[in-house]
């Protein structure tokens, strides 16, 4: 299979959660990472390895300080590049996790999908007659977990009803970013970005609990395109947890399309065995995954929304082989689908270099002894700097995309 308008991509981790409580530091992985200090340095890395294209993030935190009074200085240089290297393209990350820290009650203020629309509109006025992909807020599904579901990250909610109030809280956002950039930027791109996730059993007996949570890991789309009607599988369930009709009718009568599916998917957190402890309790342990298993998520991803595939998100955290060996079986995976017909545009490798672990924010460790072994890069410690030193998996993604641009598969 040939496809030469398949797109290599890289992302930077960009995770912004900076408002703390006791015994939390700031979670700005740009910061932490040193890549405001390197920007210039990391994008040119970018450019240098062959990819096509780059999710990359913006500090909603710093560049909205004060309600509706933005400083896009550094937002300014960077576009900048971007325009000097047009072979790069990026995908910008609109909101990835964090808010500004004006917002009291972050997404669960009733005012959020407001506010982060006017920050969307007012980024399209500035840089959408060259921006032209977006995605509205990476990972709904994280981020419900994260702020709504397990009480870890800010407004800290906790239970499924939590987690709901939130996603709708986001979706909300997202229908209502979509839509001030369509206003500004009429051939603007909408990738749709969201954590998979696949549930499976051995127990017969849980195959329903199983349903309910493949039902539920596409909670976000259905949402946004107005889908969650009273003959949903989902209705019932949302509306036992706190979400009201009237809130899901909102979402029927005010919905949007997606133009790109973007699944972020790691082998070693995306699948999930569906079981009972020793309690009876049920738990979701997370199992290893395989290619095959994100074959699965993307056929039922395109045979739903019939919309493009992209991985968006995807690496392995592990020795260099390890990396290498995920990378070679995710390129077959894609190969293997675009034959049978699904199309998938693109593959990011992300993060670009490597991140520094979220646990950073609790742990009481050091930078670098939360360095996790994700990237193509390897961030080295030498004298307070962080070194970027390209490694074997560097070069296997390189030589994937010099086979590919030279005629070969994927």
């Amino acid at each position: 299979m040939k496809n030469q308008s398949f797109k290599w991509a890289v992302g930077i981790e960009n995770t912004f959660v900076t408002q703390i409580a006791k015994g939390e530091r700031t979670l700005d992985e740009y910061e932490l990472t040193q890549h405001y200090d390197n920007w210039e340095e990391d994008l040119n890395l970018a450019l240098k390895s062959g990819a096509g294209m780059i999710r990359y993030g913006i500090p909603w935190y710093k560049i909205e300080q004060n309600p509706n009074e933005f400083t896009w200085e550094w937002v300014d240089e960077v576009v900048a590049f971007f325009k000097k290297n047009p072979s790069l393209t990026p995908i910008i990350d609109l909101v990835h996790y964090g808010t500004p820290h004006w917002l009291k009650n972050e997404f669960a203020n009733g005012t959020y999908p407001e506010v982060v629309a006017r920050f969307a509109r007012a980024f399209a006025i500035r840089y959408g007659d060259f921006i032209k992909y977006y995605t509205p807020l990476n990972e709904p599904y994280v981020t419900a977990e994260f702020c709504g579901l397990n009480k870890v990250w800010p407004p800290y909610l906790e239970g499924l009803s939590g987690f709901y109030q939130i996603m709708t809280q986001v979706s909300q956002g997202i229908v209502l970013t979509q839509k001030a950039i369509e206003n500004v930027v009429s051939d603007a791109v909408f990738v749709h970005v969201d954590a998979t996730k696949r549930y499976v059993t051995y127990e017969e007996r849980l195959n329903s609990e199983v349903a309910l949570w493949n039902e539920n890991r596409f909670v976000m789309w259905e949402l946004v395109q107005g889908r969650i009607d009273p003959q949903h599988p989902l209705y019932d369930f949302m509306l036992s947890y706190g979400v009201t009709p009237e809130s899901l009718e909102w979402f029927n009568d005010t919905n949007i399309e997606p133009d790109i599916i973007g699944l972020n998917y790691y082998p070693q957190f995306s699948v999930h065995e569906i079981t009972r402890d020793l309690k009876g309790h049920i738990v979701f342990p997370t199992i290893m995954g395989t290619g095959d298993d994100f074959k699965a998520i993307a056929r039922e991803a395109y045979a739903r929304y019939k919309k493009p595939v992209m991985i968006t998100e995807t690496s392995y955290r592990g020795s260099e082989n390890e990396r290498i060996s995920w990378l070679n079986e995710i390129v077959e995976s894609c190969n293997e689908l675009v034959e049978e017909g699904v199309p998938v545009t693109g593959l990011t490798w992300f993060p670009f270099f490597d991140l520094v672990d979220w646990g950073y924010r609790t742990s009481g460790k050091s930078v670098e002894e939360e360095l996790l072994p994700f990237g193509l890069y390897t961030l080295e410690n030498k004298e307070g700097k962080l070194i970027r030193k390209k490694n074997r998996v560097g070069d296997a993604f390189e030589a994937h995309i010099r086979y590919h641009n030279e005629g070969g598969d994927q």
